[in-house]
């Protein structure tokens, strides 16, 4: 069943200026509602691992709307890279890259790899495009504590664009681009 949410250009405006004065937003992803940040801003990094009291070594997935925007996060693609991405993207399923070298400790967890996604549900695309650039999502939630569903469970004082449903859980498949092998 396609799933079809159309947010107003208030709230889209309102996710893209925090975004870029370096918030934590929510927004919902495939199955959960995820943190969102910039992923070139260190503040809004260090919000999302404070909400999720998480440790900073863990690095982020960072979603992009175009694969075009996939070159801010990761060296040229070899061939089997591209072969994956033209095999699994759009989808929900996350792929690990080597890194782009000056991309921020936080973001990678100090990794040499990246996680990306290029997502295919239509409501995800509509909030990617409207911030035109890469966006860091990792569920909204304490890390080792349950997954939010429902956008009244989110914190108070985190601005969310909203599912006017419960979203159906499920985290994506986590594949190295280069080598094919399944991490989760």
């Amino acid at each position: 069943m396609k799933q079809i949410m159309h947010y107003t250009p208030d709230q889209l405006e309102m996710f893209k200026n925090l975004l870029g004065k370096g918030a934590a937003v929510a927004a919902p992803a495939e199955g959960v509602y995820g943190y969102c940040c910039d992923p070139f801003n260190e503040a809004g990094l260090n919000k999302i691992i404070e909400l999720k009291q998480r440790a900073p070594e863990k690095g982020f997935v960072v979603l992009i709307s175009h694969i075009n925007q996939l070159k801010m996060l990761a060296p040229p693609l070899t061939d089997h890279q591209k072969e994956m991405v033209k095999e699994h993207w759009p989808g929900q399923v996350t792929l690990v890259f080597p890194v782009k070298e000056d991309l921020l400790e936080l973001l990678t967890g100090g990794f040499d790899t990246i996680a990306v996604r290029l997502p295919a549900k239509d409501y995800m695309q509509q909030y990617l495009e409207a911030w035109g650039k890469p966006l860091v999502s990792t569920s909204a939630n304490i890390s080792g504590k349950p997954p939010i569903f429902e956008q009244y469970d989110l914190p108070d004082g985190i601005f969310s664009l909203t599912a006017p449903h419960k979203l159906q859980g499920g985290v994506s498949i986590l594949l190295n681009a280069e080598t094919g092998e399944q991490y989760r």
